[in-house]
């Protein structure tokens, strides 16, 4: 291994934690963002060639790290009061499923920002329709007819109108993977199914497989801004370092140039 290999390594190493800064700064940035499931980056090692040493011994000569991947924390955020009943939040398990209406796409979520639009459909903050138990649209018709509405823990919806009596709306439905790590992020705190979820779950034909329901609450994120804070500060020692190695190896290689002046 000479010093030009050492500067390659010094390189990937800033490449890495360059990488590693920003998965962290993201984190920081939707620390406020509904449902927003934190991220950390893992690294592995890269071996190109073998050690020139004098043994029986093979041993792999390392030229540097590299990100392998990004792990996102699904562990439940803090549950947040709102002043709006159709604010829900999943205490538990789960994932409000929810369809474009103009793609026909359909996307997982852990926000709970809803609201009812003019035509009745319980939709997010981008127009995303909720969806039913039975996988079509969320629909409240007549809302003007309800004083008050309330869901229950397993997302039944009731509407109590002007005479004081309670009827059923309808009832929201949920989704869960198998392996949650197949998911894929798309922004706007939503989520497709990408080809690694696995076994999708839905509350129609299995119930006891989600948690609870609140209405009139929203999950906030999980970052934890202590630990974020922490890995940035090792992240930059980290890369700090790696820029070390880089002028360190300049300057043995400006001594060995100087030698044959």
């Amino acid at each position: 291994m000479g010093i030009g290999t050492a500067m390659y390594n010094g390189v990937s190493g800033l490449s890495s934690f360059s990488s590693a800064m920003g998965t962290v700064s993201d984190n920081i940035a939707n620390s406020a963002s509904t449902g927003f499931k934190s991220n950390s980056i893992n690294f592995g090692d890269m071996v190109n060639s073998y050690y020139s040493i004098n043994s029986n011994d093979t041993e792999g000569a390392g030229s540097g790290s590299i990100v392998l991947g990004v792990s996102t924390d699904w562990a439940q955020g803090t549950i947040l009061n709102s002043s709006q009943w159709s604010n829900v939040c999943m205490s538990g398990e789960g994932f409000f499923v929810l369809n474009d209406p103009i793609t026909s796409r359909v996307y997982y979520t852990r926000d709970g920002a809803f609201h009812l639009d003019g035509g009745g459909n319980l939709v997010n903050l981008q127009g995303l329709i909720v969806q039913d138990i039975n996988g079509a649209p969320l629909n409240v018709p007549n809302q003007t007819d309800y004083i008050t509405f309330r869901i229950e823990t397993d997302g039944m919806i009731y509407g109590t109108d002007s005479t004081g009596v309670e009827n059923f709306l309808g009832q929201m439905g949920l989704a869960t993977f198998s392996n949650k790590d197949g998911l894929v992020r798309q922004g706007n705190n939503l989520y497709m199914a990408g080809p690694e979820v696995g076994v999708t779950i839905t509350n129609s034909t299995n119930p006891g497989n989600f948690g609870q329901i609140l209405d009139y609450s929203l999950e906030g994120s999980n970052v934890d801004i202590a630990k974020q804070m922490v890995d940035m500060i090792i992240y930059q020692a980290d890369y700090n370092a790696n820029s070390k190695t880089i002028t360190t190896c300049q300057n043995m290689m400006d001594t060995t140039i100087n030698m044959v002046r």
